[in-house]
């Protein structure tokens, strides 16, 4: 067995696990050590027909080249280098001063051999590509150190890196994914949960026009504004006030009055209108007073109004005649009040109006006792 088969047998333990890669390189540097001690041996040509030759200078004659590789063996087996480029052929070459290249080997392959270099090495590139080259991204044959030679246990351990980094990148990728969307979840929860600022979570409630009266004394706004003189606080206050006549201040003595309040306001079309709320001593004294009240408007002319009056309510009227103005009264109870309700004015239509409006709202601010 020559020393080619040698090695090209060390090569096929390699792929094949049987040794490890220490092994191979101590074996393969045996070897090579042996081949150097051993006899040229005549070269048998391979099946494969020589590869193309190409030279900057024309060949002068076939003489052996001082500065040519030589691979020598010394017969005994010695470790080599995974990465360093693999010699291997069936034969010894014819000419010991001619580098042999051959591919990395995966089963029996037979050996091919290259022709004797002429002239050296050259410092210019080739001008003619190998016939297997042709521009399909192979290496040359002048390249000193081919990829497509490489061979050795390290090859193997350079392919399993390069998955190990994809899954470190896909894993920080997956990772930061998490936590991007962690905040949104957290963000968007917490934005439902709490309210914007200046918003409420709940509707307000639906306002009613009724109010509850501050007071049984409770006088409702007038149109066209409101008079209301401070001085008017108690009952005596509108007898020095002289506001009513002695009729109607007799009515409200017999029910012994206490508190009194009083409104009034100058409007357009030259009427004027005024309410008072005199607190009486009982709901019972309050009826009988407005009761006397009506009585006391009966006598002064007054009837029975036409247009429209709340229920339990009693309205009155005098027409205006001539240069003298008339008047709408009414009264009503609630709880221990009486309260009285007046408009004055020379246009009928406009007092009407007036009054009905005003009836309404005052009503609306101090309920009617049934």
């Amino acid at each position: 067995m020559t020393w080619q088969d040698e090695l090209q047998k060390l090569d096929l333990e390699l792929a094949s696990g049987r040794i490890s890669a220490d092994d191979y390189r101590r074996r393969r540097d045996e070897v090579l050590a042996a081949s150097s001690a051993a006899a040229p041996q005549p070269q048998q040509q391979g099946p494969f027909a020589p590869p193309f030759k190409w030279d900057a200078t024309p060949p002068q004659q076939q003489s052996p080249n001082p500065d040519a590789t030589q691979v020598v063996s010394s017969g005994q087996p010695q470790q080599s280098n995974p990465d360093a480029t693999q010699v291997v052929s069936g034969q010894r070459p014819a000419d010991a001063d001619r580098t042999q290249y051959v591919r990395p080997v995966s089963g029996p392959i037979p050996a091919q051999q290259m022709p004797p270099q002429q002239g050296g090495w050259q410092s210019t590139p080739p001008q003619t590509a190998p016939p297997w080259g042709g521009g399909d991204g192979f290496t040359p044959i002048s390249d000193p150190s081919p990829a497509w030679i490489a061979q050795g246990p390290e090859v193997f351990d350079e392919k399993g890196g390069g998955k190990g980094k994809i899954f470190a990148i896909i894993g920080v990728v997956l990772v930061l994914a998490l936590i991007g969307g962690g905040i949104w979840w957290f963000a968007s929860g917490s934005k439902k949960d709490n309210p914007p600022v200046g918003q409420s979570t709940s509707q307000s409630a639906p306002t009613t026009t009724t109010t509850k009266p501050k007071d049984d004394l409770e006088i409702a706004e007038i149109p066209g504004g409101k008079k209301d003189p401070s001085s008017i606080k108690a009952w005596t206050d509108l007898v020095e006030g002289k506001l009513l006549a002695n009729e109607e201040n007799a009515a409200y003595e017999a029910g012994t009055p206490t508190k009194a309040r009083l409104a009034s306001a100058k409007l357009p079309n030259d009427i004027s209108v005024q309410i008072i709320t005199v607190e009486m001593a009982s709901p019972e004294a309050a009826k009988k007073a407005v009761e006397d009240l009506v009585a006391a408007q009966t006598k002064f002319g007054l009837q029975n109004y036409s247009g429209t009056c709340p229920t339990s309510v009693l309205c009155q009227t005098l027409a205006p005649a001539a240069d003298k103005k008339g008047n709408i009264r009414a009264h009503y109870v609630h709880k221990n009040t009486v309260a009285r309700v007046q408009v004055v004015g020379k246009d009928a239509t406009e007092m009407n109006k007036v009054f009905e409006e005003l009836i309404a709202a005052q009503i609306e601010a101090l309920s009617v006792d049934a």
